[in-house]
């Protein structure tokens, strides 16, 4: 295929996803007329009412959205103008005051505040705050998908915006990425910043109907598209749809066609998220809030909410010393009984069955840490391993391992010389005494004690000094890192219990 029919292709598919993601309800109107800079706006840089129109925002099908400064009260604004050209549609008009009138209702740090409705040139206008920020849809086409506890947070807080909503008889009817705006807090993060629903302009009551679909085809639920009157539980399948985006990059439905999008969503069985994208309790929850049957989605948004929020990640701090060395402890017995055991089935010297069980305890050491974070002693007290920077590699768990245990195999290896030597020594001692003598009992006691104490305790007490020191390093690290923590770029931490709340936004 040539290049320049690839690139026509693409921008054909990119035609249709732009058309199918637009709200339906603007599909019939006119696109806004093209403009070669936005300085030519005959708006920006004058007035309406007591706001400065600054700069264009973004375009639509009804209207723009500029950035204002209101100079009565000193602080920027956006306002939302209808275009002048349908300034005459009396349904477009009431659309636009209704938006403005249902946004207004909602008092919520996670809704967007409506500040004023007027009107300019015959043509109605609100002015709402100003989110600085980007919506989660530009977010997505700029970083890709999110990690799962970004993604839940979204959902947290923008359940908590539609319940705010719900309480005051309110149906969104257009949940979906380009609607939810994340607040830039200059952290680069989206777990700390946080999430605003906007636009308004399909609200209604529930059990209102329409004589025509209403919403956004990617994001509708069943019940829109087939033409029955939404509830709040239109709106957790549109979240449902919106959260499996966020964790996928990409809607879980995608056709060619209107027609095709929208059976998709009544009949289709819903896409599965890979196991790696998100852990299993969330997966099987969004795929409750997108089931065809509103009756098996969660019923209220209080459930929905606790659900959600049961699904937070554990807050991860430091391991205590303490528990480290309780664990290393049920760790290291469970070597010596191993030893025991494998001395006893298959009959071999105490010396074999210890070296047998030393290099099985590094299998278990390097393949525990590895596949579960944690050997049985680290979860035992709810401890996990994990990288600084990365995966913890196996490489890295053998270097952690060697670092953390250098001082017994170096004392193991020494005893073993150390006491073949002193035993030579003290035989070839005896065996004069007894030539020169002929007694077969010497008592050599002093003797042996002495040379034990030079040449075996002596040199291992020199050794165990700096591989004490090793470990106390955790001591004056925030992260408690230890001398083979920080070789390998590891830290040992454990997860605060349930009880501790998270701030809520």
């Amino acid at each position: 295929m040539k290049s320049g029919e690839a690139n026509t292709i693409d921008e054909r598919r990119q035609a249709s996803a732009t058309s199918l993601a637009a709200t339906a309800y603007d599909a019939d109107k006119p696109p806004p007329p093209p403009r070669a800079q936005t300085d030519g706006d005959p708006l920006i840089g004058h007035r309406i009412d007591h706001f400065e129109i600054r700069a264009l925002l973004g375009e639509g099908g009804m209207g723009a959205v500029y950035l204002a400064h209101d100079l009565s009260l000193e602080r920027p604004v956006a306002i939302k103008v209808l275009r002048r050209d349908l300034a005459d549609r009396n349904d477009l008009v009431q659309r636009l005051v209704l938006e403005a009138r249902a946004q207004a209702r909602i008092q919520h740090p996670n809704v967007v505040t409506i500040y004023y409705i007027g009107q300019h040139e015959g043509a109605p206008y609100f002015a709402m705050e100003y989110v600085r920020g980007q919506t989660l849809a530009d977010h997505l086409e700029a970083t890709g998908p999110l990690a799962w506890p970004d993604a839940l947070e979204c959902a947290i807080q923008t359940t908590r915006a539609l319940m705010a909503a719900n309480l005051r008889g309110i149906v969104h009817r257009d949940i979906k990425p380009s609607n939810l705006i994340v607040v830039d807090e200059g952290t680069g993060s989206v777990l700390s910043a946080g999430v605003k629903v906007a636009d308004f302009g399909l609200a209604a009551p529930p059990g209102t109907t329409e004589q025509r679909f209403v919403g956004s085809p990617y994001y509708a639920s069943p019940e829109q598209i087939a033409g029955l009157a939404p509830d709040h539980r239109s709106d957790i399948y549109s979240l449902g749809v919106t959260l499996h985006e966020l964790l996928t990059g990409r809607p879980p439905f995608e056709a060619g066609s209107l027609r095709d999008l929208m059976t998709m969503h009544q009949t289709a069985p819903r896409p599965p998220i890979p196991d790696r994208v998100a852990p299993w309790r969330l997966r099987q929850l969004i795929r409750e809030m997108m089931d065809v049957d509103p009756a098996r989605r969660p019923w209220t948004y209080e459930e929905l909410v606790a659900r959600l929020e049961a699904l937070r990640p554990r807050p991860l701090i430091a391991g205590g010393l303490v528990a480290r060395g309780m664990a290393l402890a049920v760790d290291l017995t469970l070597l010596a009984i191993f030893g025991q055991i494998i001395a006893g089935v298959l009959a071999v010297a105490p010396r074999l069955a210890h070296e047998m069980a030393f290099v099985g305890f590094a299998f278990y050491y390097v393949v525990g840490h590895r596949v579960w974070g944690a050997t049985f002693g680290k979860r035992l007290f709810g401890l996990k391993l994990q990288g600084t920077t990365s995966a913890v590699s196996v490489l890295r768990l053998a270097m952690r391992f060697l670092v953390e245990f250098w001082g017994p195999i170096t004392a193991i290896l020494m005893l073993r010389l150390q006491l073949s030597a002193a035993t030579t020594d003290l035989a070839a001692v005896k065996e004069r005494l007894i030539g020169l003598v002929g007694v077969d009992q010497i008592p050599i006691l002093d003797q042996s004690t002495e040379t034990l104490l030079r040449t075996i305790l002596v040199p291992n007490l020199v050794m165990a000094v700096p591989w004490l020191g090793g470990f106390l390093f955790a001591l004056f690290d925030e992260n408690r890192q230890a001398l083979h923590d920080r070789a390998s770029r590891t830290r040992v931490v454990y997860s605060m219990r349930s009880s501790v709340k998270l701030p809520k936004r």
